[in-house]
């Protein structure tokens, strides 16, 4: 069956004008501008001298698609219709664009005739010069010629040929670099010194290279250098490298010096992936040494044998053989990776006493100071020494005859003493980092914290002030500042020396700055002017501190703390600056954002009066916490309310926080904390399942802040045994308490059984004791006769019990090898009902 014919399509000839006109700008439109020539062409045929220049729009389209065909390379076809266009309009437009198209195409002589021609037209063509002067560097005669002398191309061609022979000669950095000063800013080879100067940029300063080619083209002849030269300096460059096309590929391989053999390793490195296995990575360096720099290839595989042991056969084979330090250095490292972390630090004190040998080194001894620090580290993790700092520190000062210049080893000491509650060596450690850091802003600063804790207030001045002298816009010095003069301020209202009080008060004024005025200054003037009963001055001052603040439940806030700091009623001022009702105020989410971190904050210094405080904000508060979904700022409120404390708060928080994020251990903690008030005694049996739950969770998922906050809360349950062991019978030693974690549920149920215990006959109270230590869980860190006896010794009570006791008494005799009880470990397993 024959197909039906087509059906016919309209001629262009046979459209209306207005029609015609109508499809030209809808081709325009679309850029389809080969149809769109025949459009115009039919129209200027129509209208030769109409209003509406047909002429000028053909000339237009002419030239917009013999750009699209030069994007395509077709840059002979380009320039044949460009030099339609003289025909079209009296000058014809870019004629830089032409010159380019002639001379992409080897039409050199062509080029240049046309650009005499248009030599005018072509004064600023940046990019067009920048094509002829590396066309003139690469010796091309025709182009040399047709130029006058007097151009700058002309010019300035032997000092742009002098710093390009310099360069490839390889002469040093000094001598390039003034050749390329020679060269003018505004020159046709500027392209040329900006890349030059990237180049000589990579050997010295890579970071710095990319900066100064940033301003190349894509249509400069430099651009491919250009590219080259950010690819060398990505952050993977040879990932980055291999991704340029072929003929960039092949330049940055002659302009490093890579050979094809080097490319095509590159190549096998980038197959090996983002993370290769450890093992691939030390075979993939061995089977390769032949095209890598020996020595860094050995630094590299010494690196790895801490997680690649095996490669140790290997790596003396090819290497050397390990010596002793290095022997122990891997041990250490690789006794961390399986969290053998005693055996770690017996390994890292072999390798400290191999360093010693040789004391005078001073890089050893570096390395000593470097290796204690190590251990330092290891031994304040909690499994270690239960929390107990004071080995770490023992470490970190062994290690400052070593290095006495870290200053952070003298600050980090300063922080454990005063975890450990050590304040004397503490304020000691401080002294000495200031003695010898007299002049750094962060050992100053935590001499302004010792000084404060020990309310040697002009001492904590002068500390600060010394801090804004080195570093004047140091925030947290020039707060310092401020704050000080506001206790000193509010110490003299209560006392009544509103004299002085105004004096600091200015001081803190002078040192705030404009643009981060928080309304404290004008709060506390307001009440000292309620102190002298200066109605106006006090509506001011409150009002503008109030404004500052940033919002009613803000200002409210602030006001609140300063009142009660000056041991006044904050209510007092709500009718007398009309700040209404705090119960009816509306809290943002940025509002309670800032509101956490002034909370937290006050906490850290000391104002004890935030509790009742937020009692007042209560329902505000609930209505904003009920609008917070994201994670981050969930946490960030309940963490607060947890550090206050606010219980009711902190519940709800966490109540809301678990309908969005249901398993999240903290979340779990918070509520639970919160709920039974910090009390671990009242926490139900079914919020302690959660919390024994979430812990193994958060443990799993190495949620440490978890694991941290819920061990704490739930060891605070534990207790110690009521009675102590006997004296041993050299006498002469105090009584020391058994340690025996007992969760507070447990405790409960102990002593339900121990009055039930007391009301039964001896034989029957007999039977059923035997009976209850019989189904007494096995515990590795307790013998059975010594559980059984402790449990006994618990459940009928009294010191008396514990020394009739044959069991306890024989442990006396062997009390050394009496392993101490593991954290977790001795808590009865199936304890609630």
């Amino acid at each position: 069956m024959r197909k039906p014919p087509p059906p016919s399509r309209l001629r262009l000839e046979d459209l209306p004008t207005r029609e015609l006109t109508t499809r030209g700008e809808a081709l325009l439109a679309a850029r389809n501008y080969k149809d769109a020539i025949d459009v115009y062409k039919l129209l200027l045929k129509r209208e030769p001298q109409a209003e509406a220049g047909w002429r000028e729009l053909l000339a237009t389209v002419y030239l917009e698609r013999a750009k699209q065909l030069a994007d395509k390379a077709m840059h002979r076809e380009a320039a044949i219709i460009w030099e339609n266009l003289p025909g079209l309009c009296s000058q014809a437009p870019h004629p830089e664009l032409y010159v380019g198209w002639l001379l992409q195409t080897g039409q050199y002589a062509k080029a240049m005739c046309a650009y005499a021609q248009h030599t005018a037209a072509l004064a600023g063509a940046g990019d067009l010069e920048a094509r002829l002067a590396a066309l003139m560097l690469a010796g091309q005669k025709e182009v040399l010629q047709a130029l006058p002398p007097d151009t700058p191309l002309r010019r300035q061609l032997d000092l742009a040929q002098a710093a390009l022979h310099a360069y490839s000669q390889g002469e040093a950095e000094a001598v390039v670099r003034e050749c390329l000063q020679n060269i003018p800013i505004r020159s046709p080879y500027r392209d040329l010194r900006q890349t030059l100067s990237a180049l000589l940029k990579l050997e010295t300063d890579p970071a710095g290279a990319p900066a100064l080619v940033e301003r190349i083209t894509p249509t400069s002849p430099y651009h491919d250098l250009a590219v080259i030269i950010r690819a060398r300096t990505a952050p993977k460059p040879a990932q980055a490298l291999l991704a340029l096309d072929a003929i960039q590929r092949d330049l940055a391989a002659n302009l490093f010096g890579l050979e094809a053999r080097q490319v095509k390793l590159l190549k096998e490195w980038l197959r090996l992936g983002e993370h290769p296995k450890d093992k691939i990575l030390f075979d993939f360096i061995t089977n390769n040494l032949a095209l890598l720099d020996q020595e860094q290839a050995r630094h590299a595989c010494l690196a790895l044998l801490a997680v690649y042991p095996k490669g140790q056969p290997t790596y003396s084979r090819l290497f050397e053989p390990l010596p002793m330090i290095e022997a122990y250095r891997l041990q250490a490292l690789q006794c961390q990776r399986e969290d053998d972390l005693s055996r770690a630090l017996h390994h890292w004190q072999d390798y400290i006493n191999e360093l010693a040998k040789d004391k005078k080194d001073p890089d050893r001894r570096l390395m000593v100071a470097l290796a204690l620090r190590q251990m330092a580290q290891l031994a304040q993790h909690p499994g270690v020494n239960w929390g107990d700092t004071s080995q770490a520190r023992s470490y970190l000062e062994q290690s400052l005859p070593f290095d006495p210049d870290d200053r952070d080893t003298y600050l980090q000491l300063a922080a454990l003493c005063k975890e450990a509650g050590e304040d004397k060596d503490y304020y000691q450690w401080v002294e000495r980092a200031v003695k010898q850091f007299p002049d750094d802003p962060l050992v100053l600063m935590a001499a302004v914290a010792t000084a404060t804790t020990r309310k040697s207030y002009k001492k904590a001045a002068g500390f600060a002030e010394r801090v804004l002298e080195l570093d004047p816009i140091n925030a947290k010095a020039r707060q310092v500042l401020i704050n000080l003069h506001l206790s000193h301020a509010r110490k003299q209202i209560i006392a009544g020396k509103y004299v002085l009080a105004e004096k600091e008060l200015n001081s803190a004024s002078q040192l705030e700055r404009d643009n981060a005025r928080s309304g404290v200054i004008e709060i506390n003037r307001g009440l000292l002017a309620f102190r002298q009963h200066q109605q106006e001055p006090m509506h001011n001052a409150l009002k503008e501190g109030l404004r500052l603040a940033g919002s009613p439940v803000l200002g409210w806030l602030r006001l609140a703390v300063e009142a009660f700091s000056l041991k006044m009623d904050p209510a007092t001022f709500q009718r007398e600056i009309e700040l209404g009702d705090p119960r009816k105020f509306t809290v943002s989410r940025a509002d309670l954002m800032t509101l956490t971190q002034w909370v937290n904050t006050w906490r850290e210094g000391g104002v004890n009066s935030i509790c009742s405080i937020l009692e007042d904000l209560e329902k505000p508060l609930k209505r904003a916490i009920k609008e917070l979904n994201k994670e981050e700022d969930l946490l960030t409120v309940c963490e607060c309310l947890h550090e206050v404390p606010h219980y009711e708060l902190l519940e709800y928080a966490a109540t809301g926080a678990l309908q969005h994020y249901p398993d999240r251990p903290l979340f779990i903690y918070y509520q639970v904390y919160g709920r039974a008030e910090g009390e671990m005694d009242d926490v139900r049996d079914r919020d302690y399942d959660r919390l024994e739950n979430a812990l193994e969770a958060a443990q799993k998922a190495d949620d440490k802040r978890a694991v941290i906050r819920i061990s704490q809360f739930m060891e605070e349950g534990e207790m110690s045994l009521p009675f102590p062991f006997p004296q041993s019978r050299g006498g002469g030693g105090p009584s020391m308490p058994i340690p025996f974690p007992m969760p507070p549920h447990m405790r409960r149920e102990m002593e339900e059984i121990r009055e039930q215990l007391e009301y039964m006959p001896p034989a029957l109270r007999e039977r059923m004791l035997d009976s209850l230590l019989d189904s007494l869980p096995e515990d590795k860190d307790f013998p059975r006769e010594m559980q059984r006896a402790i449990m006994k010794a618990i459940l009928l009570g009294g010191e008396g019990q514990m020394e009739r006791m044959p069991e306890i008494e024989d442990m006396d005799e062997d009390e050394d090898d009496f392993p101490a009880p593991s954290r977790g470990r001795g808590r009865p397993k199936n304890r609630r009902r």
